[in-house]
């Protein structure tokens, strides 16, 4: 289990590395030579000393691009960027929103407020306390900003160049 976690975790970082330069077939097919030979080399010799001997996957993944096509998209990477975009968009979005709830729980009443075009209400009276979010806007915004950091981070426009 170790063996396979670890010569996983290092074709993961090749893969990585590969990813943009090298056509998805080709990719796979590096990808499973070398699986193949890590775990022949590591019948004889530990799995550390194998990884040791083919070196970093950022050092072994430039060596499989030398002569590849540059100017693919980089598909990891736009979900990557994408996610980090998301994450923190919500992460602020709920700070605003605990934000307003803390105002409304030691004032009292009602507040509308708006956060990037997404309308936010918090209310607090004898029959409760609450807050909310409502419109439309609550699901396009964080959409559109994750769907233009995809595009962005994945250099997209790179597939219109063929």
């Amino acid at each position: 289990m170790r063996h396979a976690v670890g010569r996983e975790w290092y074709l993961f970082g090749v893969d990585l590395n590969l990813d943009g330069r090298v056509p998805g077939r080709q990719r796979k097919r590096i990808l499973a030579d070398l699986r193949d030979c890590i775990d022949t080399e590591a019948e004889t010799t530990s799995l550390k000393a194998v990884l040791a001997g083919l070196g970093k996957p950022g050092v072994l993944a430039k060596s499989y691009v030398e002569d590849a096509d540059h100017s693919r998209p980089l598909w990891s990477g736009g979900l990557m960027v994408a996610t980090g975009v998301l994450v923190s968009y919500w992460l602020f979005f709920f700070t605003y929103v605990l934000g307003m709830y803390s105002v409304v729980s030691q004032v009292g009443g009602e507040f509308h407020s708006h956060f990037l075009f997404v309308n936010v209400m918090a209310f607090s009276d004898n029959t409760g306390i609450g807050v909310g979010w409502f419109d439309a806007a609550a699901w396009w915004v964080p959409l559109a900003l994750t769907m233009v950091a995809f595009v962005l981070g994945s250099r997209s426009w790179r597939v219109f160049r063929r």
